[in-house]
């Protein structure tokens, strides 16, 4: 029984999820998606007769767009945007080079501790630590050298920090800038590198205006562009991730002219 699609309101994407085109393994998954669009457009042109009275059009370029914003940030779709396909991820040993930016009160104690072991040159590892002026920003710098003295810090090599002497009094903040090795994932947005394609298939919530009951349904687009554009946007609420993709068409699928497809499964 054919469906009748006039019947049918999109009310939510459900999910999204991307697949590699060679292999067909999932890159990402969105299933926080705050809002999103299907747009879909051809450019027209016309052939003109007497006084630009328009004859006929040749229709070409037709495109289909995906944009969405989700609620959080996804790691393999904003792999996939920046063209870094194989992202440094190490959780078995520290190996990721990170900055560490850190404020302590000074103590009773000439010296402070660091959270990490700070990497760098040896003997200087730091490099600098700044007395906090009142208004919290950085002021006199001091440093680092093998012993401490009026002028410069002394490190350890692992988390202790010999103040300056005779510069800091108990409640001063030292503010200190250094970098150390962890585990995790890191990501580069490199300026030769651009984003990749995949397949994507967006897992739709369509409502029958009749009867109100709820079907899941899917888009499937074989093969998509991701736009290179993404935007992470900060303020009162917290940062979402967008997401945009342009269909292209899958030659080598036989399929040079279908940018989706819907399917009404039965039931949910």
């Amino acid at each position: 029984m054919a469906l009748n699609f006039d019947k049918y309101s999109i009310s939510a994407i459900d999910t999204a999820t991307g697949f590699d085109l060679a292999t067909g393994e999932c890159l990402f998954i969105f299933d926080e998606i705050k809002n999103g669009s299907i747009e879909g457009a051809a450019e027209v042109r016309w052939s003109t007769g007497r006084k630009g009275r328009r004859l006929f059009a040749v229709k070409n370029n037709k495109t289909c767009t995906v944009t969405l914003n989700n609620g959080f940030i996804v790691g393999g779709a904003l792999a996939l945007s920046i063209g870094d396909f194989s992202p440094t991820a190490d959780f078995n040993a520290a190996s990721i080079l990170i900055p560490a930016f850190e404020r302590i009160e000074v103590g009773e104690s000439e010296t402070i501790k660091i959270s990490h072991k700070a990497v760098g040159v040896c003997g200087n590892e730091i490099g600098f630590i700044y007395k906090a002026n009142k208004d919290g920003s950085q002021g006199e710098p001091y440093t680092q050298n093998s012993a401490a003295s009026s002028s410069s810090f002394a490190y350890d090599g692992e988390t202790e920090i010999t103040l300056p002497t005779d510069e800091f009094n108990r409640g001063d903040i030292v503010i200190v800038f250094y970098e150390y090795l962890t585990k995790g994932v890191k990501y580069s947005n490199k300026s030769n590198s651009y984003s990749g394609s995949c397949k994507l298939i967006l897992d739709v919530l369509a409502e029958d205006v009749c009867t109100g009951a709820v079907r899941h349904s899917k888009l499937v687009m074989p093969k998509v562009l991701v736009n290179d554009k993404f935007n992470f946007s900060f303020g009162d609420d917290m940062s979402v991730q967008s997401f945009s993709a342009e269909a292209r068409a899958s030659v080598c699928e036989g399929r040079d002219s279908e940018y989706f497809y819907w399917i009404f499964p039965d039931g949910n």
